[in-house]
């Protein structure tokens, strides 16, 4: 690797981290605090689902990361959502606060767009797994970090004090993004051409069977287990009478076991095909949420959650692989886009009515309904999937 590839590599992956820290660290955050003013399941869910919302329109994002410098695009979006951050610290209305935080989800999906296409831009086709494997442990390091320190800083500083520390984050993120210099120049955007580009990366998904195969199972999973975001806070406060300490570890474990899933995964990917890898990891994932629900003990949830997400992130480096060796590099930010759009609905609907069951019935049966659900679709999409390929691929042969 060149020198100026390293620079390159380095400054993405601080750039890279730091952002998904600054991500986590305030989203901790107002998820407690959101569960403590409304005690309702279904006041976090909303949450959730606010923060899915922009979602729906991650094709356009998409488009905009295709057209213009992907570096340029990551710097200028983190300074926006940093200013955003120390703005929200004089707001003490919750609507209002509602309001605000939407505009920055729409900026943070923009950022997490970005960073998926600049990634593939920077790394050569066979540095995908190990760069798709440090990329997962970065993001998995501040989901471990970021419930500790937050947990601490709310403590010690005070809430407000932490939108102006996320704010610095994001522009430090900014600092290493503006260092980084690629060959990518898109085009001229036009009205015509955005509509053009989001129909062809459209176009290109339903014609391929490997791409079309890996969003049906992301829309799955988020259709029956997309509300464990919006849930976990109220499974360990309320289901196991934990505490905001045992929420933070909850969540920091949860990490953890994603690291590890993530170092692991090029290790399996290579001893096993994407579909075996698929296949086996997908479901042990789905069965965990089954037990969560049966069991009373934290620290055996606990045991649960590591195993749980060390097993899902090795198959989601398997995932994201193949995605991006499915993918042509001039189409990854409308394509990453338009999968990402279409994801949101049935993420945004499974916290909405994951919030709302778990007011009505308990979010352990919540919990055990999901994993069943998710378990039994995701072998039917495989009984099926041999009827929808036109071609050879990674999972028909």
């Amino acid at each position: 690797m060149q020198l100026s590839e390293k620079r390159n590599a380095v400054n993405f992956l601080g750039a890279y981290i730091l952002s998904a820290f600054g991500y986590e660290f305030i989203f901790f955050v107002m998820t407690i605090y959101v569960y403590e003013v409304s005690q309702s399941a279904l006041k976090v869910g909303i949450f959730g689902a606010l923060t899915y919302f922009p979602r729906l329109f991650a094709a356009f994002y998409g488009v905009i990361v295709d057209q213009h410098s992907r570096s340029k695009g990551f710097a200028g979006v983190a300074v926006i959502i940093g200013l955003f951050m120390i703005g929200m610290s004089l707001i003490s209305d919750i609507i209002l606060i509602y309001f605000v935080w939407l505009l920055i989800s729409i900026f943070l999906i923009l950022i997490a767009n970005v960073r998926t296409a600049l990634m593939t831009e920077i790394m050569t086709k066979d540095q995908y797994l190990q760069g798709n494997s440090f990329v997962l442990m970065s993001l998995n390091a501040a989901k471990v970090l970021a419930p500790v320190l937050a947990g601490a800083a709310m403590v010690t500083m005070g809430g407000k004090t932490l939108f102006y520390l996320t704010g610095f984050i994001y522009f430090l993120a900014a600092l290493f993004c503006s260092n980084i210099r690629t060959a990518h120049s898109g085009p001229e955007k036009t009205a015509g051409k955005t509509m053009a580009d989001i129909k062809e990366s459209l176009h290109y998904m339903k014609g391929n069977f490997d791409l079309k195969f890996l969003t049906v199972v992301g829309v799955l999973w988020r259709l029956f287990v997309g509300l464990q975001v919006a849930l976990y806070v109220v499974y360990i406060k309320a289901y196991l009478a934990g505490t905001d300490a045992d929420y933070g570890i909850f969540m920091t474990v949860i990490g953890v076991g994603s690291i590890l899933g993530s170092m692991i995964g090029p290790w399996l990917v290579k001893r096993a095909s994407y579909s075996a890898v698929i296949f086996w990891g997908m479901p042990l994932h789905y069965v965990s949420f089954i037990f969560l629900g049966l069991l009373h003990n934290f620290y055996t949830a606990l045991f649960v959650a590591f195993l749980s997400y060390t097993v899902f992130y090795a198959t989601l480096v398997g995932l994201h692989s193949l995605r991006d060796k499915a993918t042509p590099v001039a189409m990854r930010g409308r394509v990453y886009g338009s999968v990402t759009a279409v994801l949101a609905p049935p993420a945004i609907f499974s916290m909405l009515a994951g919030g709302y069951l778990a007011n009505l019935f308990g979010v352990e049966k919540v919990f055990i309904g999901a994993g069943m659900s998710a378990l039994v679709s995701f072998y039917l999409l495989y009984l099926v999937k041999g009827r929808f390929a036109s071609v050879p691929s990674h999972f028909t042969g």
